[in-house]
């Protein structure tokens, strides 16, 4: 119906044959016809055939199914894309203090943050399949850049952020260090305030980490991923 929405039948008949239709579709003729037989008899398009060549024309049905699908599909794409992962707690390597506590580091996070992070991170061991790949997906759409430096002793690397809730009420953000100790199972987050404490978690206490996505910037960087994927 889209098709044939596309070629113009909703306000002219549009001359089709079989073989054009299997071809478009990558399907058998009889298949082509059967469909052709079955939205006529649900009365989503009127049928003319002459010879082998039908005229084909989306009934008023046909074109409010379409608008429905329409629709809904708006809904869908238009709305704000909710990411959650799923975790426990567990205690870390303790690196998280001392880069937290850099003063190139804070103060870059201070000025695209909008505070002063308290030194450590809260670290989230991820349970499902799910949540590892929501946190690759917010990796790559993680927008707050915090560029490393150089100093007398070494070279410290970029920290992408993105922002997050925790157990839907505390504000957090969740970061992608240049070089980690941590593979992506493993989800590490920072905020104003320690977390630990505010939120009474200790080492193995559930927690939920959930963020919203625009959804032009989500669904065009997905469309991107897939052409590139069938390059």
């Amino acid at each position: 119906m889209i098709y044939l929405a596309e070629a113009g039948a909703i306000t002219s008949s549009l001359k089709i044959t079989t073989p054009i239709l299997s071809r478009q579709f990558s399907t058998s003729q009889q298949s082509a016809s059967r469909l052709l037989i079955l939205l006529e008899k649900e009365g989503l398009i009127e049928r003319r055939v002459v010879g082998r060549t039908s005229y084909v024309k989306l009934t008023q049905k046909g074109v409010a199914r379409l608008l429905d699908l329409y629709l809904t599909l708006k809904m869908i794409f238009e709305r704000p894309v909710k990411v959650v992962l799923e975790g426990r707690v567990f205690t870390g390597y303790g690196e998280g203090v001392y880069y937290m506590s850099l003063p190139n580091y804070v103060k870059q996070m201070q000025e695209k943050l909008g505070f002063i992070p308290y030194p450590g991170t809260l670290n989230i061991t991820l349970l499902s399949k799910d949540s590892i790949e929501n946190k690759m997906l917010l990796q790559k759409y993680a927008d707050i850049k915090i560029h490393g430096f150089r100093d007398e002793k070494r070279t410290y690397g970029d920290v992408k952020a993105v922002r997050v809730t925790v157990n839907d009420t505390e504000p957090a953000f969740m970061i992608f260090p240049e070089r980690t100790l941590y593979d992506n199972s493993v989800a590490e987050l920072i905020a104003q305030h320690n977390l630990r404490e505010k939120l009474g978690l200790v080492d193995g206490s559930l927690v939920k980490i959930s963020a919203t996505l625009q959804p032009k910037i989500f669904y065009e960087g997905l469309k991107t991923s897939y052409a590139l994927s069938e390059a």
